[in-house]
């Protein structure tokens, strides 16, 4: 068909696919009765990040043991009363869940719980121990995919943001402290707050990564905290009522930047709105040298 393409597969759908498969593999070899409970482990394993599938996988495994443990010891205990034995279970199961700082896994453990206490009595345990075994296979395969095959980097992500953010301040500074207007924070506080919350998912693949990964997280958020603090600094210039006289040495400064200060503009400080506009420019131009250079620094070691 004329203009019909293939759509884009990404990483994360194939390594599903292959979690999947294998997880049924291995389920298969075991001679599982349940398999369909190792997909779904693979499934619901294969998180963006290593860190997100770890949690997943603390949260599925710890939620079924519970449930499948109070499950059939219920079960059994109120055979002949199941609807009472179901709610009282379901109690003292959110109850042990709290104690144990578990409060994560509390609402699979009530699934699961009551998916057992639904169950023949006799059959209970022998449900609830392939539940949790088919179940496990398929959250440290999931997890053993995600770990081995590329995990997810969104370093360079990062540090496109950082090279966007930097590329529009000097804008920002020109309409505020050359040309007196107050422009719109709001699209820069956005790219700050996209830079924080792709740190916060960097910060979050250290565990199964080299030690080496913990040191550009902390370096990157170095770079998000100078960031933030050119914002702050700009903040504070667009909230001031007088955009005030430029010193000479902040002058020379902007116009390393490309920009010209208007004639008669940069001089000695005649007023406070002197002072403290020029101690605000200093200090978001000196966070901004900074960054520049050490988002250089992020740029050459990417490219390594």
């Amino acid at each position: 068909m004329a203009g019909w393409h293939l759509p884009h597969i990404g990483l994360r759908t194939v390594k599903t696919g292959l979690a999947v498969a294998l997880a049924l593999f291995f389920a298969d070899l075991r001679g599982s009765p349940l398999p369909i409970f190792a997909a779904i482990g693979a499934i619901v394993a294969m998180s963006r990040t290593v860190g997100d599938a770890f949690e997943t996988c603390r949260t599925q495994f710890f939620g079924i043991l519970l449930g499948a443990g109070f499950g059939a010891v219920f079960v059994n205990l109120f055979e002949g009363f199941r609807y009472i034995g179901t709610g009282l279970g379901l109690i003292l199961l959110i109850l042990l869940c709290v104690q144990l700082r578990l409060q994560f896994a509390v609402p699979l453990a009530c699934i699961v719980f009551v998916s057992i206490c639904l169950s023949p009595a006799n059959e209970a345990f022998e449900y609830g121990a392939n539940r949790l075994l088919d179940t496990s296979i398929g959250l440290a395969t999931a997890l053993a995919v995600n770990v081995l095959i590329k995990p997810y980097n969104n370093r360079a992500r990062i540090t496109s943001l950082l090279t966007h953010f930097l590329q529009s301040v000097p804008a920002y500074v020109e309409e505020r402290v050359l040309h007196g207007r107050y422009p719109d924070l709001a699209p820069l506080r956005a790219q700050l707050d996209r830079i924080a919350s792709e740190l916060a998912i960097f910060e979050k693949q250290r565990a199964f990564r080299a030690h080496s990964r913990a040191a550009q997280a902390a370096f990157l958020r170095g770079c998000e905290q100078l960031a933030h603090s050119v914002w702050q600094e700009l903040s504070a210039l667009c909230a001031m009522d007088e955009r005030g006289r430029l010193s000479p040495e902040n002058a020379e400064r902007l116009a390393i930047l490309g920009l010209s200060a208007p004639e008669g503009m940069a001089g000695s400080a005649r007023s406070q709105a002197d002072i403290v506009g020029n101690y605000h420019l200093d200090n978001l131009l000196r966070a901004y040298q900074y960054l520049t250079e050490f988002s250089g620094t992020a740029q050459l070691e990417k490219e390594k």
